[in-house]
């Protein structure tokens, strides 16, 4: 029944925000200037690979229809990530928010999640958001180095390609990340090194929550629909679920005869001892 519901609601966002959404940063990803991608004047911050992707992207979509199907595999995360939670998550405001901008945050957790299998997903993390990458340390920290030299391999490789079919686009794209200033409190120069704190720490300890917790503190810039990411909370915390309540008693019982019971004593706190034969 909840998942129905969801479901219902999911469909029913989808189709609100299309007829009168406000997709601003999808529109950061579609409409920038392919002869300067990365201008002051622009919104665009992603990587030279990233750049070529959404140049064909627009070259076979219209800009609605590229928002619509961003906006739905956003939603086909959140309903996978939730479960019967979904109808509860679409009302958490940084959900709400996301949807609306249709942003990748969303997709970022489905890269974090199936990651745990295919340690190459993590290109797609650290060629869009980039200090987000800093999670590849889950696998060094575990001594898992074929998943780690995977991961950061599949990153290094798209680069070099790129890199050598267009250099003066990473001069470009890396200027542009030195000129984005941050004058908020929550800095990635004090966040970053924390978020490499609990990849190596949740490693250790097989904490997969911790993982997707380090994503959250190591994203570029925290803004309203940045803590969207702890939505992936959902698919890694198992909290326990109470018995049903006329199970407990005979569970009880079990447990209080198996357990030691104290011997009898006197007034002063003294065992009584039996008597001798």
């Amino acid at each position: 029944m909840l998942v129905a519901v969801g479901i219902g609601l999911a469909i029913a966002v989808l189709v609100l925000l299309t007829r009168s959404g406000n997709p601003v940063d999808a529109g950061c990803y579609y409409h920038f200037d392919a002869a300067d991608p990365w201008s002051r004047d622009g919104c665009f911050l992603y990587s030279p690979p990233i750049e070529t992707l959404m140049v064909a992207i627009r070259g076979v979509m219209p800009f609605e229809v590229f928002t619509f199907l961003l906006r739905s595999a956003e939603l086909l995360v959140l309903g996978v990530v939730a479960g019967p939670a979904l109808a509860f998550a679409l009302f958490i405001p940084a959900v709400a928010i996301e949807l609306n901008a249709a942003n990748i945050n969303l997709l970022i957790v489905a890269a974090v999640l199936i990651g745990f299998r295919a340690p190459w997903v993590w290109a797609f993390i650290a060629l869009t958001k980039v200090t987000p990458g800093v999670g590849m340390l889950w696998f060094a920290a575990r001594r898992e180095w074929r998943s780690f030299l995977i991961a950061t391999g599949a990153t290094a490789a798209i680069v070099v390609a790129s890199w050598l079919v267009s250099p003066h686009m990473w001069d470009a794209y890396v200027t542009s990340l030195r000129g984005e200033p941050d004058d908020s409190i929550w800095q990635i120069w004090w966040r970053l090194p924390l978020a490499a704190i609990v990849v190596v720490w949740g490693a250790r300890g097989n904490h997969r929550w911790a993982l997707m917790l380090a994503v959250f503190l190591a994203m570029p810039r925290w803004y309203f629909l940045s803590p969207v990411v702890l939505v992936g909370l959902f698919a890694v915390v198992r909290l326990p679920r109470p018995l049903p309540v006329p199970r407990l008693a005979p569970i009880a019982r079990r447990l209080r005869l198996r357990m030691p019971q104290p011997a009898p004593a006197t007034s002063d706190g003294r065992p009584i001892r039996a008597p001798s034969s």
